[in-house]
């Protein structure tokens, strides 16, 4: 005799499996590939203490690195502390680097560093508080108590500037400075000296030997201290009868002079453009010049001062005059 409860719970599995059969049959590629599936991405972790560490690819050497830390993260990306390390660039050039922490990131080629940052490239040496620097477009970003020692290919002068903020082209040869700027420009010949300037913007293009500065600039050279908002600095053209140098907006001269006498006076000129040639001692001012040495007081249309030379030299005599001060 057949046991009905049996048969019955039979036949509904039966029923259920042939329904899920069914429907496995059913199913698409697509419902697959649509469905959602959890993604689990393995991280691969290695950390190693004082570690020598060195990188190739394709054969060539890309980073080589001394670090009191060093974790590797996918075989990849590192990460270090007390790095003294060494990066390769497309050229093969030698790139030396040192900070208090860092990392490097392999596949874009990019290097951060923070902390008493040390870093000498092709183009020149840099000391900032963090610094970071992109090896496949070659470029550098640095930010915080910047100090960059460069040279122009071409005058040979060496070029020193200080600034919070500083961006690089290496390739273009082109930097910008930002917040603070100061430099000193030192010619190759010692005896040809140096100047002083300051500044709140720095451009420096040494394919084209030229500096720019913006904004509350100042420039110290022998016995002159100039002020302007703007200025050119054109280094190829130091022993050129070309203008060296070209201020502009509300400019200040101050001159110390040693007179025929024997005697020191200061002389002061104002101008709206001033441009200085520096192989023949001399400068122009236009733009409503004036000029006041000792007690006396010259305008003119323009006016050119000799350094260290009492005689100013007026171009359009009808409109200027010299005029006595009365004294007290």
């Amino acid at each position: 005799m057949v046991n009905l409860r049996s048969t019955l719970i039979t036949t509904s599995f039966v029923v259920a499996t042939a329904l899920v059969v069914s429907k496995a049959v059913g199913i698409k590629e697509d419902d697959i590939s649509t469905s959602h599936v959890l993604d689990v991405e393995i991280i691969e972790e290695s950390t190693f203490e004082s570690m020598d560490y060195y990188a190739l690819q394709n054969g060539l050497k890309t980073l080589a690195l001394n670090a009191s830390t060093l974790r590797i993260v996918n075989q990849s990306d590192l990460y270090f502390t007390r790095p003294d390390g060494l990066l390769y660039n497309n050229a093969g050039e030698e790139i030396a680097f040192q900070a208090k922490e860092g990392k490097f990131k392999n596949l874009k080629e990019e290097l951060f560093l923070d902390g008493d940052v040390v870093f000498k490239a092709s183009d020149g040496d840099y000391q900032a508080r963090e610094l970071y620097y992109n090896g496949s477009k070659d470029f550098l970003e640095a930010k915080g108590t910047i100090e960059a020692k460069l040279l122009d290919s071409s005058t040979k002068d060496k070029i020193n500037i200080s600034s919070n903020y500083m961006s690089s082209w290496i390739n273009e040869q082109r930097s910008l400075f930002i917040g603070d700027v100061n430099g000193q420009v030192k010619r190759d010949r010692v005896y040809e000296g140096s100047f002083s300037f300051k500044s709140e913007r720095m451009e420096l293009n040494r394919n084209k030997s030229l500096i720019t500065l913006n904004q509350n600039v100042f420039l110290e050279r022998n016995n002159y201290d100039l002020q302007a908002q703007r200025a050119e600095i054109f280094l190829e053209n130091y022993n050129k009868k070309l203008k060296y140098y070209v201020l502009y907006d509300d400019i200040k001269l101050v001159e110390q002079l040693n007179t025929s006498e024997g005697n020191s006076q200061t002389r002061r000129a104002y101008s709206e453009k001033l441009e200085g040639y520096m192989s023949q001692g001399k400068i122009v001012l236009t733009g409503a010049p004036r000029v006041e040495q000792g007690d006396d007081l010259i305008k003119g249309y323009q006016i050119t001062l000799r350094e260290n030379v009492e005689l100013v030299e007026v171009e359009e005599a009808q409109s200027s005059f010299k005029l006595k001060k009365e004294k007290e």
